[in-house]
């Protein structure tokens, strides 16, 4: 450990799963927008009781055996979406949605944390706070961060309860080491277009055309659906409505808005991402002056990921992080345990000439697959020291299968199924499209209860696993994993420090 950083300190009393009520706690939705969870919030109370709240010791929450040992987490607390990741003078800045005060969805901060690598991160202090009578003063949501000459920008939503509209833009400035923010006290858009009836109106993303800056932000038309709007300026600091850059959308979920929109370009094709109803959608299409024409829409991910952000790595790939969140019947064990919300493993975005994008794990985490474990074929069951493994399949998917990894239960129960159009994968409670194929292959990274896998036609799936956690582990294949060539490592903990 280096001179600037130091350990954990050890923070507050044991919250127990039962002083929180089921009803009380935040679910799978990323806002309180969604359901009767906007009534319980906004009309008082609610969040500022959940505030008071305080965290088990730190070496509880750094041993608990459903906390991820590589996967990038809040050192305690709540975080959701990734905000701005950016890459500036050979570090990696992640900032995140963080409630450092309980685990539960609630008085929001970013969140700062740094790396080298994308595999070690050093925690940094809180970037962005609610200012007291701010513009942000009930939450700082989502945003983005760029980078204008010897100063770093972020432009963010802002919240406000009893203020219509409740969310406007807001802009800090720092110096590009990121780490000393000043937040101005007068928003930057303080309401959508004029001529609009809009709801919603968030999750800033920002880029730069020439000496012109663009911004675009999620939103809604009333009575007409969600959609993504462009702004333009020539300073970061005014800003001029310019068109309806994408939509209206025909999906629905929340309160219809396009959450965290994302833009850029894979070479082929330029690609749109946003986030609605739990799922992250990518729109393919051509982009000139300004306009963009989709092509074709998929789905970006599959399983628990969602408010996906992008940014160029230190070699120009477009890598996205995106949330993992807790299932919603986990909610009251997660704020016991004083942690929620995962950041996934960072994905290098492909596409190829049809605008199909594809998610490769970035190959940065390759540093943290370790010694083999076994290396061989599923004809029987394989014991091993899970549950933090990284197995690779190689098998037939032409027929149905199933793999299950445990100690005791059913930790990971994966199972393929070619007969639901045009194959299925599915593990644990979460699916994603398989075609058929005579050679097929999965690379799942189990870590905690964090399941990601990543199959050979380009397809992510994330699933969560909540099992039994003791040791050892067995590994079986039935089916069409009967035979398959199987590889099992073990998985290195990556590090997480503070900095003074």
């Amino acid at each position: 450990m280096s001179d600037n950083e130091k350990e954990i300190v050890p923070l507050g009393h044991v919250v127990t799963a039962s002083s929180i009520p089921d009803c009380e706690v935040a679910g799978p939705g990323r806002r309180f927008f969604m359901g009767g969870m906007a009534l319980l919030i906004a009309g008082g109370g609610l969040g500022r009781a959940f505030a008071a709240q305080r965290f088990p010791p730190d070496h509880m929450i750094a041993s608990d055996p459903f906390r991820p040992i590589s996967h990038f987490t809040a050192q305690r607390g709540w975080m959701n979406d990734p905000c701005g990741p950016i890459f500036a003078d050979g570090v990696y800045h992640l900032f995140y949605q963080w409630n450092p005060e309980a685990a539960i969805w609630d008085n929001m901060h970013w969140g700062h944390a740094t790396s080298p690598d994308l595999v070690n991160w050093t925690y940094q202090p809180v970037a962005l706070s609610p200012q007291r009578d701010g513009p942000d003063r009930d939450g700082v949501f989502t945003g983005d961060v760029v980078l204008d000459g010897d100063r770093a920008v972020a432009i963010y939503t802002g919240f406000r309860f009893n203020r219509m509209p409740p969310q406007i833009q807001c802009m800090a400035v720092s110096d590009r080491a990121m780490t000393h923010w000043r937040q101005h006290r007068e928003p930057l858009l303080a309401s959508g277009p004029d001529h609009l009836s809009i709801g919603g109106f968030r999750d800033p993303k920002l880029w730069r055309e020439g000496q012109t800056w663009v911004m675009l932000v999620g939103s809604k038309i009333e009575g007409v659906g969600g959609v993504v709007f462009r702004y333009e300026s020539v300073d970061l600091a005014k800003w001029t409505f310019i068109r309806v850059f994408y939509g209206p959308s025909d999906l629905h979920g929340g309160d219809d808005v396009l959450e965290c929109p994302d833009f850029f370009d894979l070479g082929s094709c330029h690609a749109l991402i946003f986030s609605i109803n739990s799922v992250v959608h990518v729109v393919t299409g051509q982009y000139e002056h300004g306009h963009f024409t989709p092509a074709r829409q998929d789905v970006l991910g599959y399983g628990g990921f969602y408010a996906a952000r992008s940014f160029s790595d230190a070699h120009g790939r477009r890598t996205v992080f995106g949330w993992l969140p807790e299932k919603p019947w986990q909610a009251g064990e997660a704020a016991a345990r004083g942690w929620s919300g995962v950041m996934s493993y960072p994905r290098v975005l492909i596409a190829d000439k049809q605008g199909r994008v594809f998610s490769r794990i970035h190959p940065s985490m390759e540093t943290l697959i370790g010694e083999e474990m076994f290396n061989g074929t599923l004809t029987r069951a394989v014991s091993v020291d899970g549950p933090q493994v990284r197995i690779r399949v190689q098998f037939p998917a032409l027929s149905s299968g199933s793999i299950v990894f445990a100690h005791t239960d059913r930790y990971l129960h994966l199972d393929y199924d070619p007969l639901a159009a045009p194959g299925e994968l599915s593990c644990n409670e979460d699916r994603a499209p398989l075609e058929k194929s005579s050679h097929a292959g999965l690379d799942i990274y189990v870590d905690g209860s964090v399941i990601e896998i990543y199959t050979s036609t380009g397809t992510a799936l994330n699933a969560r696993a909540y099992g039994n956690p003791s040791r050892p582990f067995t590994l079986s294949g039935t089916g069409c994993f009967a035979d398959a060539a199987c590889e099992i490592n073990a998985l290195l903990p990556a590090t997480f420090r503070f900095a003074e």
